[in-house]
């Protein structure tokens, strides 16, 4: 098993890479999103792969981060998910987006994504929503609020407010939307908590 590789890249296309280990150059399947990440960078890039095995041959799959790498191999355990739909769905959306889709069981975003059918998109969430847990989900709501909009990341006692609501069956994104809303400055968690419990069915 090759669990990474190091040296230089450059880009093929949109979804391959070549990276020049210096001894050797290796064309690597990987998402957009990380073909531009690795790629736009002048130094050696350590690049997370996977090694997919079949009789015609072997491809490999790179990713620029842990998480990346953690979503495709979950993805891959699900019937009818192969590695290349797997990069197909990584390219559709930044993973933080990919993972709050599956933990809130949002199909239709999830089937937004080119290539991705509906009944697929159902499968993958009905499999995976449990496995990407409140915290999982939370903190790619945080993460991609955060890369959208840095001036409006969410403060600690919505985080804290939300992770509670959620704890109590509510979905992620009501709970950080309920949060966000009831908010005012100066307000603890505790306040905030008890402010979205009156307000929640306003």
């Amino acid at each position: 098993m090759i669990y990474s590789l190091t040296g230089k890249v450059s880009i093929l296309n949109e979804n391959t890479i070549i990276v020049d280990t210096g001894a050797m150059a290796f064309e690597v399947i990987c998402s957009s999103f990380s073909a531009y990440a690795l790629s736009s960078k002048p130094e050696p890039q350590k690049v997370l792969t996977y090694l997919q095995v079949r009789e015609d041959g072997m491809t490999l799959f790179g990713f620029s981060s842990q998480k990346e790498k953690s979503v495709f191999t979950d993805l891959i355990q699900i019937s009818g998910v192969g590695p290349k739909m797997a990069s197909t769905i990584l390219s559709g959306l930044p993973v933080d987006e990919i993972i709050k889709a599956i933990a809130t069981s949002d199909v239709k975003t999830l089937s937004s994504i080119k290539g991705l059918g509906k009944k697929t998109a159902e499968r993958i969430a009905l499999e995976l929503s449990s496995k990407f847990g409140a915290e999982d989900a939370l903190e790619s709501i945080m993460s991609s609020d955060t890369k959208l909009a840095p001036k409006q990341a969410l403060k600690k006692e919505v985080e804290e407010t939300a992770e509670v609501l959620v704890s109590m069956g509510m979905s992620k994104n009501d709970a950080v939307e309920l949060a966000k809303t009831n908010y005012t400055d100066g307000m603890t968690s505790e306040q905030l908590v008890v402010c979205c419990l009156k307000n929640m069915h306003k």
